[in-house]
């Protein structure tokens, strides 16, 4: 959680400083004097952004209504969109590319050893959205926009590594997509995942924003997984998982 805050944080910080530099170096703005109501928008363009991401994995068994959630990862996305004039000033549709990267790392005791264990994930998603904007100051656009994305795993990966003073106790890797583990330590009881993951997802969801100068874009929104992840049809015929998102993140126009 601390980790989350101070993550927000920062890019918050960048936004500001962001759109404050842009708005000093832009021809026309304070620094030089121009006209604060004139605005000249993009009607239809790139932007790569770059953001902090927070992922969890949530359960709910079918038969008596019991709801649990994994721990959440933290990482971040990087990714690329274009916007298509549907409705002049007014109407997108956006589409794109993103690459996810999210994790979480916890050393514990069990007896005498140390033990790491290591979560990593990784994803490429294509948003097909649609964006509403509207002018709330000569130079600030806010929108906000809606829609499904596809989400492609790449690799879902739980490690254990475990230590003994100065000894190397081994170390025990699981694949949620394939299902296959490898490796083993010994007298340590490392939890085994019920179910495979599904690689494949469908998200629903979207996200607010501004556009400053059509330089500086910032934004926060929500997804959430609608597809069963589990892939084990002993498990996904009680238990159902679906993996939501939460991100933030700071973007430049083109």
């Amino acid at each position: 959680m601390i980790m989350k805050k101070h993550l927000i944080a920062a890019v918050a910080a960048l936004c500001v400083f962001g759109a404050t530099d842009m708005m000093a170096q832009r021809p026309g703005g304070p620094r030089h004097g121009g006209n604060r109501h004139h605005s000249m928008y993009r009607e239809s363009g790139v932007t790569l952004s770059v953001g902090y991401l927070h992922s969890n994995y949530k359960h709910k068994e079918w038969a008596n209504e019991h709801r649990s959630k994994d721990q959440g990862l933290n990482g971040i996305n990087v990714g690329v969109t274009k916007d298509f004039t549907l409705i002049r000033r007014s109407l997108y549709f956006q589409t794109g590319l993103s690459y996810e990267w999210q994790t979480s790392n916890n050393r514990y005791k069990e007896s005498l050893m140390t033990v790491v264990r290591e979560r990593n994930e990784h994803y490429l998603d294509i948003p097909l959205r649609l964006k509403f904007t509207i002018d709330v100051m000569p130079e600030i656009r806010a929108f906000i926009y809606a829609g499904p994305t596809l989400d492609f795993g790449l690799s879902s990966t739980l490690k254990y590594r475990a230590r003994l003073s100065d000894t190397d106790l081994g170390s025990y890797k699981y694949n949620y997509f394939t299902g296959k583990s490898s490796g083993s330590i010994s007298d340590l009881n490392v939890e085994i995942p019920g179910s495979a993951y599904r690689a494949f997802d469908v998200f629903m969801g979207g996200a607010i924003g501004a556009e400053i100068y059509d330089i500086v874009e910032v934004k926060l929104g929500l997804d959430w997984g609608l597809i069963n992840k589990n892939r084990s049809k002993d498990v996904a015929d009680y238990m159902v998982t679906h993996r939501n998102l939460f991100h933030v993140g700071i973007g430049i126009r083109f």
